[in-house]
């Protein structure tokens, strides 16, 4: 089984995507992807460095590695995983006194690939794609989801472009909004993003699916997904198809170059972080 995966930052600041994979004694092989979400506080709480979200999804993807085995659900993982996370860290958060605004939350997509090679376990925070390729080159989505956030958030940005308001103005018009709806993240009772302290269990999506040898499987943050909802350069099917004939490296070096000099258009950030990973069970 092949895994090419890539990662690389908007800019020169911290990546704060992630993408880690491993695989247990029976053969059960876990792949996830995670997209940090940037912070809306004016401050980092729990690590200066890194910055928080990169901190979150690093200290979160050790203590997952720590907890998850095949016979534990990938749900029930999670929820280990948060609490392992909150006891070895538990002298930092209670120094830190974090307000819920500044809580890093992230997006993730868990690939499990059980030890007999075909049936597979998506779980999905986010708004990470998961994509299937055939054989025969066609596409399926495996993780459908529209983002209800994205569509009201694109309106915003276009009433602040309208009024003539460069990219910092506008991110100041923003913050509010983005402040707010990072506590309703936190806060909600079934949340839809991986945070620190959730207040219930996760209303993550969770798909079966059996999958044959000559198959891939491409699961990516949406900041390399603008490829095909931002800048349009391809269609889902397109985009799949040209990472599996030239390559993860040449995509990302498009997406990149393609990204220089342009405005923010309907994003909030003028690039993003991007990640991909591919797998595969035979070279096509």
């Amino acid at each position: 089984m092949l895994i090419d995966s890539l990662s690389t930052a908007a800019s020169t600041n911290i990546n704060e995507d992630l993408v880690t994979s491993f695989t247990h004694p029976d053969g059960t092989l876990e792949l996830l992807v995670f997209d940090g979400a940037s912070s809306v506080s004016d401050r980092n709480y729990l690590d200066t460095g890194l910055g928080d979200p990169a901190w979150f999804v690093l200290q979160f993807s050790a203590a997952l590695k720590q907890v998850a085995t095949p016979l534990l659900s990938q749900a029930d993982s999670m929820q280990l995983a948060l609490q392992a996370l909150r006891e070895q860290h538990n002298s930092l958060l209670q120094v830190a006194a974090i307000p819920c605004h500044a809580w890093p939350i992230a997006a993730l997509t868990w690939l499990r690939v059980h030890a007999n090679g075909e049936d597979v376990s998506i779980y999905a925070l986010g708004d990470c794609k998961s994509f299937l390729l055939d054989a025969h080159a066609k596409v399926s989505d495996l993780d459908p989801y529209d983002n209800p956030q994205e569509g009201i958030l694109k309106s915003a940005i276009e009433a602040l472009q309208q009024e003539g308001l460069d990219e910092q103005a506008r991110w100041a018009r923003l913050l509010p909004m983005l402040r707010e709806r990072r506590v309703s993240q936190n806060m909600h009772p079934q949340p839809s993003i991986l945070c620190l302290y959730p207040q219930g269990r996760f209303a993550a999506r969770e798909h079966h699916i059996k999958l044959k040898q000559s198959d891939r499987v491409l699961i990516m943050t949406d900041g390399f997904y603008r490829l095909v909802d931002s800048y349009h350069l391809y269609d889902t099917a397109g985009l799949m198809q040209a990472c599996a004939r030239r390559g993860l490296p040449a995509l990302m070096q498009e997406l990149r170059e393609h990204e220089v000099g342009k405005s923010g258009g309907m994003a909030v950030k003028k690039a993003d972080d991007a990640t991909v990973a591919m797998l595969s069970w035979q070279e096509w």
